[in-house]
């Protein structure tokens, strides 16, 4: 039994050493690796951006009576004691409250305001996927989120089918800034999900509110 014991130990430490010295650490490594790569990319695109129905708190320091909780109207706009309608839609957390405190100050309100925005709840976003994958539909984008990498929201509608053309994925958009218009991006996934390719974080393709993402079917 003794003897067993030692020949057990034996393999287990020969084993250890070829799973830590063979291609299989190095995948291991990689995969790792690129879901660090992923998360940082992602975060990095994703600074938060008020939008139309955010519900928020603006306070003011040393002035209680300017206070306020209110949701963020569909035009994106704020309505402030003294102020009147502030836009504060597309504009980061810290870029609205030093635009406020810049208006109290330009209209001759207060010396040195400090105002402090919370966001009390986010307004639901969703993007469509249609097409060829399992579960057709809305996906939405987390709370606190500008929008979501395309392959995760086509994730989110069940992945792609058997007959699903990833090099064509179309991603059409009506919420461009000065354009009524809906406007479409035709973007070759199976470059994204393809293991052998490098990628750089300015090849992740970010889908916002609205969007629409249609998967063509191939033809055989």
């Amino acid at each position: 039994m003794h003897a067993f014991n030692i020949r057990t130990r034996s393999f287990r430490i020969r084993l250890y050493h070829w799973i830590f010295s063979s291609s299989i650490y190095t995948l291991i490594l990689s995969l790792v690796c690129s879901a660090g790569f992923a998360i940082e990319a992602v975060s990095s695109n994703m600074v938060y951006k008020l939008s139309p129905f955010d519900l928020v708190l603006v306070s003011v320091y040393g002035q209680e009576d300017l206070h306020s909780e209110q949701r963020i109207s569909d035009q994106g706009h704020l309505l402030i004691p003294l102020l009147g309608e502030v836009p504060v839609g597309g504009r980061t957390v810290s870029e609205a409250a030093k635009s406020i405190e810049d208006s109290f100050v330009e209209e001759g309100y207060l010396r040195y305001p400090v105002v402090t925005i919370s966001i009390k709840d986010f307004a639901p976003k969703v993007v469509t996927v249609l097409g060829e994958v399992e579960n057709p539909g809305s996906v939405e984008i987390p709370p606190g989120r500008n929008g979501i990498p395309v392959q995760i929201a086509i994730a989110g509608a069940g992945g792609f089918t058997g007959t699903a053309k990833i090099s064509e994925v179309r991603v059409s958009s009506g919420n461009v800034e000065g354009s009524d218009a809906a406007q479409s991006k035709v973007v070759d996934i199976s470059k994204l999900l393809d293991s052998k390719t490098e990628l750089k974080k300015d090849d992740l393709f970010i889908v916002y509110p609205d969007d629409i993402i249609f998967v063509p079917r191939r033809i055989f």
